[in-house]
């Protein structure tokens, strides 16, 4: 299963006026990067004394099997630093006359401050070059989907103006809801005592989270796997309803709990898109093997 996705039967325009720039947290395949002319600032990954630059080939999975294994070891994504992010804006901008760069959540990440640090140091390059920096406000699955469907208005032929509105009413489609099955390595991120952790780990708590606004939520605390789900499936059709959406499963190593999940969705719900892919380690290195994410929106 592939960590890395994109969607097939791309729109290519011809008369695209606006680039679109991401951070690697968006998980864009390297084939819809190609396709789409999307450049992408890479984070940094780090665990332990290992630290590499965010590519393709980094196997998440490996990642997470030894987080299980070194619970103590600590393990962290940073964000992409000005120059990457100036790289990557410079790679987005021939022949446009607006480059945008999303980020992922302001409130978790610096990304969002270092792409503003590079586009200031772009003005001041080429005064002819509109660059914008956009915080997503969301994280992994929903920026894959804010990220897809901005790059779909800028093969419209749309302005800068036109674009930047348009993130903004696709960001009031999206919803994230979440499940942690190991509460292990939470503590790294979260700054949660641990004797706190580990009474929720005896009682098997399976805490279900939503994400909006940079911040994290506790809908519900189940004491099991299966009641989570089912929980985080409920959510999904109380807000859908009978609309259609697309949705993003992602797993911690957990491929086939998200693939019986992704099954699950689509016998149940108007689904236009389902994707299934590792979660980005920004916040899987935090999350523990088995976790579940489900990202989507509202079409």
């Amino acid at each position: 299963m592939a960590r890395h996705f994109g969607e097939t039967n791309p729109i290519i325009g011809l008369d695209r006026r606006v680039a679109i720039a991401v951070d690697s947290c968006a998980l864009l395949s390297p084939e819809f990067v190609d396709v789409h002319n999307v450049p992408v600032a890479p984070m940094r990954i780090s665990m332990g004394e290992d630290s590499f630059i965010d590519n393709p080939e980094i196997n998440y999975s490996d990642l997470y099997r030894r987080g299980a294994l070194e619970p103590e070891t600590r393990g962290w994504a940073s964000a992409p630093v000005p120059a990457e992010w100036l790289e990557t804006i410079e790679k987005a901008s021939p022949n446009v006359e607006a480059v945008i760069c999303l980020t992922v959540a302001a409130g978790l990440s610096a990304s969002y401050d270092s792409a503003r640090v590079a586009a200031e140091m772009s003005r001041r390059a080429n005064k002819d070059l509109d660059v914008r920096v956009i915080d997503s406000g969301t994280i992994s699955g929903a920026l894959h989907l804010l990220a897809t469907e901005t790059v779909r208005a800028t093969e419209q032929g749309l302005d800068a103006n036109a674009i930047v509105e348009h993130i903004e009413l696709t960001k009031t489609n999206l919803q994230t809801i979440a499940t942690l099955d190991d509460l292990n390595r939470i503590h790294h991120i979260a700054n949660t005592p641990r004797t706190i952790i580990n009474l929720a780990h005896s009682l098997n708590v399976k805490p279900v989270v939503t994400f909006d606004i940079d911040e994290f939520r506790i809908v519900a605390k189940p004491m099991s796997i299966r009641s989570a789900i089912r929980r985080m499936l409920r959510e999904i059709s109380d807000d859908l309803g009978t609309e259609t959406a697309r949705f993003v499963v992602l797993h911690v190593d957990a491929p086939e709990r998200a693939r019986s999940i992704a099954a699950q969705i689509r016998a149940s719900c108007d689904c236009e898109l389902m994707l299934i892919s590792d979660f980005h380690p920004f916040i899987g290195l935090y999350a523990g093997r088995g976790a579940i994410g489900i990202a989507w929106q509202k079409m």
